[in-house]
């Protein structure tokens, strides 16, 4: 294995602050927002896993000026994300922690909100539910998924030309999620927009929060406190309504859920519940567009749709990393990590670690194995993952359905992002079948 360059080698977070960028990373700060703007930095994370796979990263952007460790290979990744050392939580003397970069405040984010919660709360939350996206619970909502999947993609062939993002895929993973939710339909338009606002599909000349997409989140979850009312009053057959009727089972030291852990389930699910899928289903289509012949091989022969979903997420990373925190101090990687330090598991670099994938770099919807992370790994592997596929393959049927050829019109713009992957624009002209 190849040695890290000297200034990340045995040394804490606190003792490299201010430091210039390690020579390996040449010149890309992974904290810069703007540095995405081109899309994921995949030749960086090469050099990465060859030469310095668990490296200590300066502060660079950050909000909080802290160094991070970044960890680049995939066994790496996948170790980390089952140490229960690695918390998605916080740790130590940290009042914040949480998924992102920066520190995220503690009982409205970290510890609040179910990605950011550690077991045992975090595992009985899991539990409670999961039914509710799996077996019989999906089960109802797959008739849901279909007819959707099927108006959203006659609408667009229908129009011919337009974009594959804001109106196929954002519009489509939106209103499976608000179905899931309990929306009312006369709702979903609205709800469609905010989210668009929310994730900055609207604002693309930032790569920061606007007030605009402050004031939509606010707006979110004012609605999402009507929306709980109401469905206390008057329950339904739906996520929503589940959760605020359920409860976690009476564990030592496990509180009862609050009425702020029912309610922020809809800002959590209306967003980070459709930002994988929709970039997902955006980039998958992507890769198809730009490489027809495998569009029509899985035109030919359905057999290949599944394998193809799988490659689609390999291929897009939708959430290219999750940070921890070290709740302990741990030698890891031949590094010495310390209590409360930054750790960020770069999923987008494992999914195209070549120790893992054969010829990582190419898109292929034959591919197989392929043991991908697009959803995470351990115990905070996502929730969602049976539905985003069951979505996938509703989508992409219809589109093999109704579509001889996807062909772009127009350059597809990144967004300037470290935490999601997102095509902010894919103009396309649909080819009917």
């Amino acid at each position: 294995m190849a040695q890290q360059p000297a200034l990340s080698t045995s040394r804490g977070a606190a003792e490299v602050a201010g430091q210039d960028l390690p020579e390996v990373l040449g010149g890309f700060d992974l904290s810069d927002q703007d540095r995405f703007a081109a899309g994921f930095p995949y030749d960086v994370f090469a050099r990465l896993r060859e030469s310095a796979p668990v490296l200590l990263h300066p502060p660079g952007r950050t909000r909080d000026g802290e160094n991070f460790w970044v960890l680049s290979r995939y066994h790496d990744i996948v170790e980390a994300a089952q140490n229960p050392v690695f918390s998605s939580q916080g740790g130590g003397s940290r009042e914040g922690g949480g998924t992102h970069l920066d520190d995220l405040p503690a009982g409205t984010y970290s510890g609040g909100m179910l990605n950011m919660m550690d077991d045992p709360r975090h595992r009985l939350l899991k539990d409670l539910v999961a039914p509710m996206v799996t077996g019989a619970g999906l089960g109802k909502l797959e008739p849901v998924v279909r007819d959707r999947a099927a108006a959203v993609v006659a609408k667009a062939v229908e129009r011919g030309t337009g974009d594959f993002q804001t109106a196929v895929a954002g519009r489509f993973s939106v209103e499976i999620m608000a179905a899931l939710l309990g929306v009312p339909a006369g709702d979903w338009d609205r709800l469609v927009g905010w989210t668009d606002v929310a994730m900055g599909y609207e604002d693309r000349d930032s790569g920061e929060s606007s007030d605009r997409s402050q004031s939509v989140l606010l707006d979110m979850y004012n609605y999402s406190r009507e929306l709980v009312a109401a469905k206390r009053a008057d329950p339904g057959d739906d996520f929503l309504s589940g959760i605020i009727h359920a409860d976690l089972p009476p564990v030592d030291g496990v509180a009862p859920l609050s009425d702020y852990e029912r309610e922020v389930f809809f800002n959590l699910l209306s967003l980070a519940g459709t930002e994988p899928t929709r970039n997902a289903i955006a980039i998958g289509m992507l890769a198809l567009a730009e490489r027809p012949d495998q569009w029509r091989d899985l035109r030919a022969d359905r057999s290949l749709l599944d394998g193809a979903i799988e490659e689609m997420l390999r291929w897009s990373s939708p959430t290219p990393y999750n940070r921890r925190t070290a709740n302990a101090d741990i030698r890891f990687g031949g590094q010495q990590i310390r209590e409360g330090d930054k750790v960020t598991l770069w999923w987008a670099s494992a999914n195209r670690d070549p120790e893992v994938f054969a010829n990582p770099d190419t898109f292929d919807i034959r591919r197989d194995p392929n043991p991908h992370l697009a959803f995470g790994h351990g115990t905070h592997t996502c929730l969602g993952l049976t539905l985003a596929r069951s979505e996938l393959r509703a989508l992409f049927t219809e589109l093999l359905d109704q579509v001889a050829e996807v062909r772009l019109t127009g350059p597809v713009p990144w967004a300037r992002n470290n935490k999601h992957t997102v095509a902010l624009e894919m103009p396309v002209e649909f080819v009917p079948a």
